[in-house]
Parts: structure tokens; sequence; C-alpha cells
């Protein structure tokens, strides 16, 4: 690989994990579909989520993303420290990531939640587009706030899907 062709990658990566960041907090859920491989293995098993390791169709994740999210009313995901590793047509990439979220909360609630860790990434090169294949969201501190949140969140979801 040419230097120039590396850094090329290199920059094509970083637009994919910063993609990231942004489609989730923009609630841009087409943009966020545009990021992935069909298929994807999602790891969020040291998330408070606790759920093991499991391959998804991209189409779910995004669904899934979107019923998590959608009843906060601010997110803020700040992905840094890029370390890229380059293979040919295959890459790895491991962030620093910070992830507010916050929902409205009657007084004396907490109602926000920061998780600070990192995205453990593994991208494939396909038709030209570099695209997600494995995403690991990894907490390595405590959180900030109550994890609490995600479920007066699915609750604010739900109750505006009913209305």
């Amino acid at each position: 690989m040419s230097a120039l062709q590396e850094l090329v990658d290199r920059t094509a990566v970083a637009d994919v994990v910063a993609g990231l960041a942004h489609a989730q907090d923009d609630r841009d859920w087409a943009g966020l579909r545009r990021l992935f491989a069909d298929e994807v293995l999602l790891d969020l098993s040291t998330h408070h989520f606790g759920r093991p390791p499991t391959t998804v169709p991209a189409g779910d994740l995004v669904e899934l993303a979107r019923g998590t999210l959608t009843g906060f009313d601010c997110t803020h995901h700040a992905a840094s420290n890029l370390a890229v590793r380059l293979s040919g047509d295959e890459a790895e990439c491991r962030t620093h990531m910070i992830a507010y979220h916050h929902v409205p909360a009657d007084p004396g609630v907490v109602d926000h939640c920061t998780m600070r860790g990192y995205w453990q990434l593994r991208l494939r090169k396909l038709g030209g587009r570099w695209l997600i294949t494995h995403w690991a969201v990894v907490r390595t501190a405590p959180w900030e706030g109550s994890p609490d949140v995600y479920a007066l969140a699915a609750a604010l979801t739900t109750t505006a899907k009913e209305e």
C-alpha cells in the first residue's frame, strides 16, 4: 500500500467514526445505516445492557439505536484518540468515547447519564467504502449520573408511539 493510499484510508476510517457519533446525535438513521456492512457483530457485553455479542442485520442495528435514543432530548457522543490499524481492505480502530444522554425527568430524578470508555471497531472496504463489520462499546469507568435514564427514555418513546 502506498503512503498516499494509507493516508486516504486512514482519513476515510476517521470519517466513519465521526459519522457514527454524529448520526446518533443527529438522529440521522439513514446516515447511520450507510456506515455499516449488511451484518455487524455488535458487542455490548461490558455496557450496562450486558448483552452477549451477536451478529445483527444492519437495519436491525439502526432500529435498536433508534429505539434506544429517540426518548432522549439530547445526546452527545465524542470520539477521540483514534488508533487505526490497516491491513489491506480491513481495518481496526479503537477510539475513546464519552457518551452523554439526557432525558426530561421529574424534579429530583437523575436526568442524565455519561458513559466513558471506547469503541472498538472493525471495518472492511466494500465497494470502495469503509463499512463497520464489528462494533464493541466498552465501558471503562463508572457511570456519571444514572443508567436508569435509558428506561426513562424508553418509556417516553413508548408513550409517544401510543399518542
